[in-house]
Order: C-alpha cells, then structure tokens, then sequence
C-alpha cells in the first residue's frame, strides 16, 4: 500500500490543487477517504474488499435499526404506557440482550456450514435477516405487537450471528494476516459511522413524528437488500478443497451440536481458556452498562429519543473510526492477549464515567463516557472477529469462534437481566441509588483487564509472537 506520502494512482503527483492549495495538504486530506480505495490491497484479494465495502455501507443501515442501544431507546419510549413499566424494563433487558446472547446459536451455525460454500450460506442467512427486520414496522402499538417486534428482532440477531460466526473464516482465507486486520478495520469503520448517522436520523425523526420507524425501516431494509446482492457475488479462496475436506471429516458437524466439545477445546488449548475467562468477566462488566443506560437516560434524565440515541448509540459510533486504525495497527504487531491488556483499560474509564454522572445526576458527563466508549469499541470490534485467530490452527477457527461467541452469548443472557434488576431493585429501595449497577460493572471491568495482563505474563514471549 502506497503510504500518503508517495505517488499512487489514487493520488496522483502534482504540485498544485486547481485551487493553489498545497499538494501536501490535499493529500492528507484525501488520504483518510483513499485508504478505503481496493488498491490499497493486494490484488488477489482487491474483488472480494470491493464488494464487501459496498455490502458492509449499505447493510449497516439496517443493522443500525435493530442494534441494541438504538431498539431499547424505541421500545423504552414508543411502548411506554402500553405495558406495565416492569415488562417493559424486562423487554428493553431482553433486546439489550439479543445481540449477545444470540450467539450461544454459534454452533449451530458452524453445524449448517460444515462442509458448505459459506459465501453463499452467509448470504442466504443476510436476506432472511432483511425479512425479519421488516416486520418490525408492521407491529401495532399493543402488549400483542410488542411481543411480536421482539420475536422477529431475536430471530434476526440469531441470523446476523450466523454471519459473525462465519465470516472470519472468509476472511482468514481471502486476507493476509496484516490485511486481514487493516481491512475488517476499516469494514468496521464504515459500519459504525453509518450506524451512527443512521441512528441519528432515526432519533430525529422519531421525535417529530412518533411513527417514523413505519417508513424508516423499509428504505434501511431496501437498502440492505442492494448490499446483499453485492456481497452475493463474494468467494471464498480454496473454498472447495476446505468444503471438502470438512466432509471427509465425518465428526466435524456433531462436535459443533456439542457443549462438551467446547470443554474439550478449553480442556486441549488452557492459554485460551484463561483469556476466554478473562473475557468472561469483561464482557459480562460491559453488557450490565447498556440496559441500565437506557432505563436512567428516560427516568433520571428525562431524554427522549434522539437524546438516548446520541449517548446510546451516535457519540460511540462516530469516536470509534478514528481509532479503529490505530487499533488495528497494534492487533497486526502483537498477540491478542497484549493487545487486550491494553484495550481492556478503556472500558474501565467509560464505566467509571458513567458511574459518576449517575451519582452526580450529570447528563453532560455521558457524552466523555460515550467518547471512551467509542475508543474501546473500536479496538473490542477488531479483536472480537479476530482475535481467536492467535490462538486457533487454521482448520479450527471456526470452532475456536464458535466457543467465543457462544460463551459470548452465555453472559449476553445473564448480564443484561441482571443489571436491569439490581438496578430497578436499586431505584426502589432508595432512588438515585442506581449508580451502584455501574460501580459493580467497573469492578469487573477491572478484573477482566487484570486477567489478560496476569495470562500476558504467563505467555511470556507468546504474547510478542504471532502465527498466521
């Protein structure tokens, strides 16, 4: 890839911009929009990036709809009223909890792939996704439509984790280890800005006109449906010699039905049972943040939609593409376990945060909360698709995901419950004392992170070496 400072066919040599400014200053200008261009990889690898960039702009704005944050916002304030306040504190728990706890589906879906072309699986599995979001703004404003939008939205998140989990094996096969992690950064990058603006403008037009997602949702969905054609014509390099060999291998597709073949691989690989016990804790630290936020954005704070939105969803998904590149650098030189001693730290800071403007009542400080988010987002969506991949052999990739989404998905269960409890338990007992579900999360943020820097040290120099 041609760095900004040398000739390319992007940015072509010339001394002067048309308006006299200087070449220097047109290229850095220009180089943050011309890194996304498809020869700033190899050409092998140029069709797939072009047609899973143009996929990835153009899904993102209906996967923007059912993203949790922005879905918990909509319920939280569409429904109120039309269902006892303690079921709907329970739905917004359950669709805070969809995107997580979908993924214990990871092995069924890496039993469907077994020996299949997972392009075009992936692709089969997208449209239905499209099909359920669909039927979101179709629901009457009932108990009855409630019930129904949240069937469809955890079908369609069962869906979108069949596409986590098999993608990463598309990309190890198509992407060279340091491309790989360059080209899922800036995937990455498009997907949250364009959630993010999605997002805002659902926000806005929610709150001049309550039912906006009635003709929001089916223009994100058409939308959706042009990224999916193009994502149809994506390969898979040696996908046939690695569909066949999967169906010479007889026991593949039953030891992914199995949870003892999970035990097994953490039992085989004790390295990355640790860091998937170090993940644990993080994780279920981070999930017991959104449920809670969006309950006290409401009742404490008075937000509506946009507001909720912006502290939600928009703030952290517009931080998150400044610093997805740096943190896609440093996943490329190191081991992920260092790479997560590291990362895991910002979580801490924007739990802390919100902590504090909970016991100070101060909406302001949820936007720097938002901002810390969005940094450590950045760097948790690269390591989460790629980071078992230090840890995996190449024919178990798919495996070694399978037990990272599907322990993924069972804190995503518990987590989210469990803070809307405690929290409303909280309120309750004492109101404003609902700060304290923030303050537990901290702590086990906090022993996440420790957990990753005690495994870093056990490593020793396998945290500094990284095998393709």
């Amino acid at each position: 890839m041609s760095p900004p400072h040398q000739s390319s066919p992007i940015l072509p040599e010339t001394r002067r911009g048309r308006a006299g400014i200087p070449l220097g200053l047109l290229r850095a200008a220009a180089w943050p929009l011309a890194s996304f261009h498809p020869e700033t990889v190899p050409a092998v690898s140029r069709a797939n990036y072009r047609r899973e960039l143009v996929y990835t702009f153009l899904f993102s704005t209906t996967l923007a709809v059912v993203e949790g944050g922005i879905l918990g916002v909509l319920v939280k304030n569409a429904f109120a009223g039309v269902v006892h306040d303690g079921w709907l504190a329970a739905v917004v728990a359950l669709l805070g909890a969809a995107p997580e706890a979908a993924n214990i589906t990871s092995f069924v879906w890496n039993t469907l792939a077994h020996g299949r072309d997972k392009a075009l699986l992936i692709n089969r599995v997208q449209i239905a996704t499209l099909v359920l979001v669909a039927i979101v703004p179709t629901v009457p404003r009932s108990a009855v439509g409630l019930a129904v939008l949240v069937v469809a939205v955890v079908a369609a998140r069962v869906c979108i984790t069949g596409v986590i989990t098999l993608r990463a094996t598309l990309w190890r096969a198509n992407y060279s280890r340091f491309h790989r992690a360059r080209a899922t950064g800036k995937f990455s990058t498009v997907s949250v800005l364009v959630i993010a603006g999605t997002g805002f403008l659902f926000g806005r037009g929610m709150d001049r006109w309550e039912e906006c997602f009635r003709v929001f949702i089916p223009v994100v969905c058409v939308l959706g449906l042009a990224g999916t054609l193009a994502y149809g014509r994506i390969r898979m390099r040696g996908g046939r010699a690695a569909a066949k060999a999967e169906r010479m291998d007889g026991t593949g597709a039953l030891a992914s039905f199995k949870p003892s073949a999970m035990l097994e691989l953490l039992r085989s690989d004790r390295h990355y049972a640790k860091f998937m016990a170090s993940m644990f804790i993080l994780g279920f630290g981070n999930l017991m943040l959104p449920v809670p936020l969006v309950i006290g954005l409401k009742d404490r704070f008075d937000q509506g939609y946009l507001g909720g939105i912006v502290v939600i969803s928009s703030i952290p998904f517009l931080v998150m593409p400044w610093f997805v590149p740096l943190w896609a650098k440093l996943l490329a030189r190191v081991h992920v376990v260092r790479f997560r001693s590291i990362h895991s730290w910002f979580f801490v800071g924007a739990q802390g945060v919100v902590m504090l403007a909970f016991v100070t009542q101060s909406y302001w400080m949820l936007y720097f909360s938002a901002v810390f988010l969005g940094i450590a987002y950045g760097g948790g969506s690269l390591a989460w698709n790629l980071g078992h991949l230090d840890f995996a052999p190449g024919p178990k990739a798919a495996q070694y995901m399978g037990v990272h989404v599907t322990l993924n998905g069972v804190r995503g269960v518990v987590a989210p419950f469990f803070a809307a409890g405690m929290y409303r338990t909280l309120e309750q007992w004492r109101p404003g004392s609902g700060w304290m579900v923030f303050g537990a999360s901290v702590i086990l943020c906090i022993l996440g992170a420790l957990g990753f820097v005690a495994l870093g040290r056990a490593m020793g120099d396998g945290v500094r070496r990284v095998k393709e």
